[in-house]
């Protein structure tokens, strides 16, 4: 896996998507940052690069919550990432140009690991994380960020990263100031009412030899209430050799609006109904369906009234080995309700 490709890139390209800590509530601060540094394992044994990209909500002065994605690089047989949801206890020093934060949380984790005979496995799992960050504001809107981690997996390699970036205040206000989530005016108003897009991408299986190949899907999408969609799809994963799937997939979204909704972001979880017509399920059974989680995120500009661009990534966890993201770029067209 490498630093910018995989399971990688999309994270830099469109986390943070989930911008829905406290919906309906009185926020003060919507953060997304940026930072990279260097990782150590337990011991200080082994080291390699680390990046990640953290989105930030406070609730209140003293009290915050997060996700982030963590890439802690690469290290002998271990290619390993993930997601961190964590609470953060704040402390402003300084008349709040400097703050203080201590986290802890779940840290779900990839781990991309050799096979004897050349085969990959993808191990899947579940760690606590403990985080302390340095952030100092630079201005109503930018800031930088030192951040530490340590990670503590029962049956996995055990990390400490230490990382050092920039951060934009995403809010509707050029200053964190109380006020609603996005831009979505009222309880009436939808983040997206009725849109059908066309995606070409690519595909890449999450192996150490990150099998690639073109990928296209059609996507309908659904505002249900004001900041939930609904989306139905149609993916083809191409043939990057050791599989080659396709399906439908189903999915609910968190999403949310900014800049006077000419920007859209979202996260979405949901089932993908495939077949993997390299790798049947059972002997004497061709092209068996199976079901695999699907999450995404999605990053969507308005270029005109009723035309959007829209970026979209998935993450197909696998249960035989053949984890899978999928990078998609489309077009769609937007109709009311």
């Amino acid at each position: 896996m490498k630093p910018f490709s995989s399971r990688g890139r999309i994270y830099l390209v469109l986390s943070f998507a989930l911008l829905f800590f406290g919906i309906g509530a009185r926020l003060s601060a919507q953060e997304l940052s940026f930072v990279g540094g260097v990782m150590k394992t337990s011991g200080f044994e082994e080291g390699s690069y680390t990046w990640q990209v953290d989105y930030r909500q406070d609730f209140y002065r003293n009290f915050a919550g997060s996700i982030a994605y963590i890439n802690e690089g690469h290290v002998p047989g271990h290619h390993r990432d993930g997601t961190a949801w964590q609470a953060w206890g704040r402390l402003p020093l300084f008349q709040d140009r400097v703050a203080i934060s201590l986290g802890v949380g779940a840290y779900y984790f990839f781990d991309t690991q050799p096979l004897p005979g050349g085969d990959t496995a993808n191990i899947h799992g579940t760690a606590p994380i403990y985080s302390l960050s340095g952030t100092g504001y630079l201005s109503n809107r930018w800031f930088y960020r030192v951040m530490v981690n340590h990670i503590r997996p029962a049956k996995d390699i055990k990390v400490t990263t230490l990382a050092i970036g920039a951060g934009f205040w995403f809010g509707r206000d050029k200053k964190p100031t109380p006020g609603k989530l996005g831009d979505a005016p009222d309880q009436y108003a939808y983040v997206t009412e009725n849109e059908f897009t066309l995606f070409g991408g690519q595909s890449v299986v999450n192996t150490f030899l990150s099998e690639k190949a073109r990928a296209y899907a059609v996507e309908y999408r659904r505002g249900l209430i004001p900041h939930i969609d609904w989306t139905a799809s149609a993916i083809y994963e191409g043939d990057p050799k050791i599989i080659r799937r396709n399906g439908l997939a189903s999915q609910l979204w968190v999403v949310n609006t900014f800049f006077n909704e000419r920007i859209s972001v979202g996260g979405g979880l949901g089932p993908y109904v495939y077949l993997d017509h390299k790798h049947p399920a059972a002997a004497g059974s061709k092209n068996p369906a199976a079901i695999a989680p699907l999450a995404s995120l999605t990053f969507a500009v308005r270029l005109a009234e009723n035309w959007t661009m829209r970026l979209v990534f998935d993450r197909v966890t696998s249960s035989y080995n053949r984890d899978a993201d999928i990078f998609l770029m489309g077009f769609g067209y937007r109709w009311p309700r």
